[in-house]
């Protein structure tokens, strides 16, 4: 009978010890596990703007007027840009990317049942290199430069003679956009950011809000 109380206690005793060292393994298991999460998680992320990656923004913009005359009624100008990332490597701290750009301005001078107006629409080509180098500090953040190429269409009406049927001011002409500008993209989340840029193209400064996808 003590034998047998003897074995169960050293039985007990040997499970106890196996079960705080199973315990043990488990929580530096664990520690190891959480040390590679961080480890990863404080490695390099992923840029705001990368290969593959696809921008496209609405804004407004403010600054140009075109040698308008008379006391000119200035509408911001409304524009729709696209940009998508295609390099990435053996380009330096940063990505290139190309897109586009369709924009649209108009201004209208009125005097005593006299109007002017002007409409002008731009359509571009954008080359873009967005710089990457801080994207372990804050991956959010996409600051880039570009040039536009393209055309502006300016189209004048005047009302002067409406009642003759045709009016030898009014014009349709064409002319084109070189421009270079500096911006910088927030992304709020992973798919919504807005951004800013200065520039010349169709206006001097513009502010909007983008979809990422």
């Amino acid at each position: 009978m003590k034998c047998k109380i003897v074995l169960l206690a050293i039985m007990l005793m040997t499970a106890q010890q196996l079960s705080a060292q199973s315990k043990k393994n488990l929580d530096v298991d664990t520690r190891d596990n959480d040390t590679i999460d961080s480890s990863a998680a404080g490695g390099h992320k992923a840029a705001a703007f990368h290969k593959g990656s696809k921008t496209l923004g609405l804004c407004v913009g403010f600054g140009v007027d075109y040698d308008y005359y008379g006391s000119v009624t200035n509408v911001p100008a409304i524009a729709l840009i696209y940009d998508q990332g295609i390099i990435d490597r053996h380009v330096g701290p940063g990505t290139i990317g190309i897109g586009g750009m369709i924009a649209y301005k108009t201004a209208y001078y009125k005097y005593d049942g006299y109007k002017a107006s002007w409409n002008n629409y731009v359509i571009g080509i954008r080359g873009t290199y967005h710089l990457t180098m801080l994207k372990d500090k804050n991956n959010k953040f996409d600051p880039y430069a570009g040039i536009v190429l393209g055309i502006r269409i300016d189209r004048y009406h005047d009302s002067y003679y409406d009642t003759y049927g045709s009016d030898p001011y009014n014009y349709n002409s064409a002319y084109p956009v070189v421009g270079a500008f500096i911006g910088a993209k927030y992304n709020f989340t992973p798919h919504f950011g807005a951004f800013a840029e200065l520039g010349y193209d169709i206006s001097f400064f513009r502010i909007g809000l983008n979809g990422n996808f």
